[in-house]
């Protein structure tokens, strides 16, 4: 675990949080999922405790360009995390924890801390779900099985993601199917068993937003994450990860592409250079587990965008990087 700075102990004292850098963390989170299937194939985390903690208020104060940060891990629940909580009873802003795995459609959905399970299952109940077992967990569902109803609309934006839902005092967990909800409550091998992971979250470290994903089909690279260092004070400068582990074949010249084109004279695709966002970069490379993971930090200028590096995977700029030059 990388040590924690004083400013952060102190910071951690002032707000009455107990959770240091590093514990309870990106690979806890891995640990909690099914290493087979969806998570596998995309897996994206958040903290909104620490967000709160840090005053990051999704309705208003704070300093709202952390807002990107303060909703990662939502997956595409993300959009309506407002109007979640009247509807459903479910309240992923106020979670310690917010997981999203797979892609559509075997996505899932999960939010580790305290929740009010009645009053989720007396609002889903009144939306129409029966109570049904899926995978062993006693759950509710509004269809049964891998049916799906497309026309029904939970709430603006959502359909069929909250098809199936097991909750308890301690988590919310919601898939279309009963596949990806299985996995997203854990199996005998977790995704942190997963070497090739476990790498990914070494290279990554104290992030409080972090994506990994493989690419598809799969080529020069394995899997690619990017994540949000944990800042100490919101008025810190924004520090990125970019974590990239190559197929071995490959190695050389992926590492060749990211450590020449990704700099701050480098050109992005409009034109501008990455410097305009990160002033600074710094390469190195991370071994975990016979796994060499080549690692970017950037540190941000702070006036645009606080998940630059996620910007860059979710426009497919960082695959641009590599795969343009073979």
């Amino acid at each position: 675990m990388r040590k924690t700075s004083v400013a952060l102990m102190a910071l951690l004292v002032l707000t009455g949080c107990t959770q240091q850098a590093g514990e309870d963390g990106l690979l806890d989170a891995m640990a909690s999922v099914s290493g087979e299937g969806p998570a596998a194939a995309y897996f994206e985390y958040g903290e909104p405790a620490w967000w709160r903690d840090l005053g990051v208020d999704a309705g208003s104060g704070g300093d709202r360009r952390w807002l990107p940060a303060a909703v990662s891990g939502l997956g595409s629940l993300g959009a309506a995390w407002q109007t979640l909580p009247q509807a459903t009873g479910m309240a992923p802003a106020t979670a310690t924890r917010a997981i999203s795995i797979g892609v559509p459609p075997q996505q899932a959905f999960r939010f580790d801390g305290d929740v009010d399970s009645d009053a989720v299952r007396t609002k889903l109940t009144a939306l129409g779900a029966k109570p049904r077992t899926m995978g062993g967990h006693e759950g509710l569902s509004f269809s049964p099985g891998a049916e799906i109803d497309l026309s029904r609309l939970i709430v603006p934006g959502l359909t069929n993601q909250l098809n199936q839902v097991v909750v308890t005092d301690s988590l919310a967990a919601a898939a279309s199917t009963p596949g990806p909800l299985e996995a997203v409550l854990g199996g005998e091998r977790t995704l942190a068993d997963n070497p090739a992971h476990a790498a990914m979250a070494a290279c990554l470290g104290d992030v409080a937003a972090a994506t990994i994903m493989a690419p598809s089909p799969p080529g020069a690279v394995t899997l690619y994450g990017v994540g949000l260092r944990r800042p100490a004070s919101l008025n810190d400068r924004p520090v990125n990860v970019i974590c990239v582990l190559p197929s071995a074949p490959a190695a050389a010249d992926v590492e060749r592409a990211l450590t020449t084109r990704l700099t701050p004279e480098g050109k992005m695709r409009d034109g501008g250079t990455f410097g305009t966002y990160a002033p600074e970069i710094a390469h190195d490379r991370i071994t975990s587990d016979d796994h060499v993971v080549l690692r970017a930090v950037l540190t941000l200028s702070g006036t645009k965008t606080v998940m630059f590096a996620n910007e860059m995977l979710v426009r497919n700029e960082l695959q641009g990087l590599i795969n343009s030059s073979r």
